[in-house]
């Protein structure tokens, strides 16, 4: 009598050892999928108030009677009040990451006990800041090591004042990437009117002209002054600069009790403040 042999089914193993070496490599996609980049944080129209600084190891308020702020626009541009000048620079955030460029400001000088020293302390830390951490009402800046090098509370500017009617008194002007404060003794001033006349003083003369608003784009038209001759050095190129550029201005922005007018690249040109 023949026996049988039973024989039974063997899986077929490559097909089997190709099934177990591709689930770990799924798996491990899975885990080397980069996380999604956070969001770039915004603060384009904000405005902050200094409150405390790190400078030499040392934790520092603003001195009493002065006041530090920084203004985010939507230009990428940030300006604000170093406690005795008005200044200006760029700003990029990526992430929370933040590059702020090296900051122009006007050149008063102020007499107060450590004003000055303040300043220069606050505009070097501002220029080292990386990071930014931002909420409803506190913001702060970091350095490369992820120390907190500034830190600021959140400010609700005042209402901006109307470009017509406002008595505007020159402050600074901006030429290239320089600065130059108004020489001391002199006053520049605009006045803009319904009737679309812009008037003032030039430093030395009276001058006066057309202008036409449509939104936030401004032009100036031929610009007649009187025609005195002011014998103190530099307040006669400093008329010509000032008309100069007051005629090239396309563009103009309000905050608060601050005029800017700028080009039609964007670039500043002159800043004001309301005349108290």
């Amino acid at each position: 009598m023949e026996s049988v042999k039973k024989t039974r089914k063997i899986p077929h193993l490559p097909v089997l050892a190709g099934m177990m070496i591709l689930i770990p490599l799924l798996v491990a996609a899975g885990c080397t999928e980069k996380p999604p980049e956070p969001a770039d944080l915004s603060l384009n129209g904000t405005s902050w108030t200094l409150t405390d600084y790190i400078w030499n190891g040392t934790s520092l308020q603003t001195i009493n009677g002065t006041t530090i702020t920084l203004d985010f626009s939507d230009a990428g541009r940030i300006t604000g009040s170093s406690g005795c000048n008005h200044y200006f620079a760029s700003y990029g955030i990526a992430g929370t990451a933040i590059t702020i460029g090296p900051a122009g400001s006007t050149l008063m000088y102020c007499t107060a006990a450590g004003v000055m020293e303040q300043e220069s302390a606050y505009l070097t830390l501002l220029n080292q800041a990386t990071s930014v951490t931002a909420g409803d009402d506190r913001l702060m800046l970091a350095d490369a090591t992820g120390s907190t090098i500034l830190s600021f509370t959140r400010t609700v500017p005042p209402a901006p004042e109307p470009l017509v009617g406002t008595n505007w008194t020159l402050d600074s002007f901006h030429t290239n990437d320089a600065v130059s404060s108004v020489l001391a003794g002199t006053t520049i001033t605009a006045v803009f009117d319904d009737e679309g006349r812009v008037a003032g003083s030039a430093g030395c003369n009276r001058y006066f002209a057309s202008y036409n608003v449509t939104g936030t784009s401004v032009s100036i038209g031929a610009i007649g002054s009187t025609k005195m001759h002011c014998s103190s050095p530099g307040v006669m190129p400093q008329e010509s600069t000032y008309l100069a550029s007051l005629s090239r201005a396309t563009t103009f922005t309000i905050t608060g009790d601050r005029l800017s007018l700028a080009d039609e690249e964007g670039t500043t040109l002159l800043s004001f403040t309301r005349e108290s």
